[in-house]
């Protein structure tokens, strides 16, 4: 998942490279990262009724509710067009069981490959005609965008790589419920800006019922360091009622690193020697969500195959 940066090291903006190794994105924007990853990783933890729990825990009435979603760093989209359908359909589509069964059987090891691994793809970095695309390209029937009754559910789906955007909105089957946007999170300015108009546009709270981080937590400690993860963790609490956080454990920073050195590419952030916040990560974020964000721990969820956490949060004061 591609996190949001607007650090500098040496004195260079991490945003601009001279050369893109899909093996080493430095914001985590993997291309084609859902063959590996496939959505059904993620959801098979997520409870299908999740929405509607939310809803009658803040105490919504059962004639016409808005439900919002925010997704922060959703790639190319697939895992949040598959979580709409999994809230909307009380259980997983069979497209993405499709997609589950054919990545596994493309992988011969007992454990998914972590990130970075690379399928074949063609120089756009498109996989080919041959390969899963996930659940993007093949939706035979489409949700009606309502939740138990009439609760409608709109989505709104950020991250910072603007050609990740670009295909999710192009793939996007259900662009009256689901908006992606290219923005940086950690923008405050300009991401609240964003957030209040999709808000708005749907009659909704000024804040979102559910945000889900997928991912990204490690992407934003390694370019914003001890101080911009914690920031980011305040921000993203104050703006939800409740949260759903995959943070990545400290072996995957060192494996990031371990995969960029490999491929002989510069590092695009910070010495690890330089972050405080290391092998109890986890542990720490879990600490600040619940000391300094007001969150509380509803359930976790389940451990992926790549042993990352998933946590269901809700804010106290956000909710009733």
């Amino acid at each position: 998942m591609a996190a949001p940066s607007v650090a500098k090291v040496d004195g260079k903006h991490m945003g601009k490279q001279s050369t893109f190794h899909p093996g080493a994105a430095p914001y985590g924007n993997f291309i084609n990262y859902y063959t590996f990853n496939p959505p059904i990783r993620r959801l098979q933890f997520i409870p299908t009724d999740v929405l509607d729990r939310i809803l009658d825990a803040i105490k919504v009435a059962n004639h016409d509710a808005v439900a919002t979603v925010l997704d922060v760093g959703c790639n190319t989209g697939d895992l949040t067009i598959a979580l709409y359908e999994h809230l909307l359909k009380g259980g997983v589509p069979e497209v993405v069981k499709q997609t589950s069964e054919h990545a596994c059987e493309e992988t011969s090891s007992e454990k998914p490959p972590e990130e970075g691994h690379q399928v074949d793809a063609d120089d756009s970095g498109k996989i080919k005609p041959d390969q899963c695309d996930c659940v993007n390209n093949s939706h035979e029937t489409k949700c009606e965008g309502k939740v138990s009754g009439s609760k409608q559910l709109f989505m709104l789906a950020c991250d910072i790589d603007q050609v990740l955007i670009q295909r999710a909105t192009e793939a996007n089957p259900y662009p009256d419920n689901i908006m992606f946007q290219a923005i940086d999170i950690m923008d405050s300015t300009s991401s609240n800006k964003v957030f209040a108009n999709f808000l708005d546009a749907h009659h909704a709270s000024h804040i979102f019922d559910l945000t889900t981080c997928f991912s990204i937590t490690m992407w934003i400690h390694l370019h914003q360091g001890d101080s911009g993860l914690l920031t980011f963790l305040e921000q993203v609490s104050k703006r939800t009622r409740y949260l759903i956080i995959e943070p990545q454990p400290w072996k995957c920073y060192k494996s990031a690193v371990r995969r960029v050195k490999k491929l002989g590419q510069p590092m695009q952030w910070q010495s690890l020697s330089e972050l405080q916040i290391r092998e109890d990560v986890v542990e720490q974020i879990v600490k600040h969500l619940v000391t300094e964000c007001n969150m509380e721990i509803v359930q976790r969820l389940g451990e992926t195959d790549w042993e990352r956490q998933l946590l269901f949060l809700r804010n106290s004061m956000n909710t009733v």
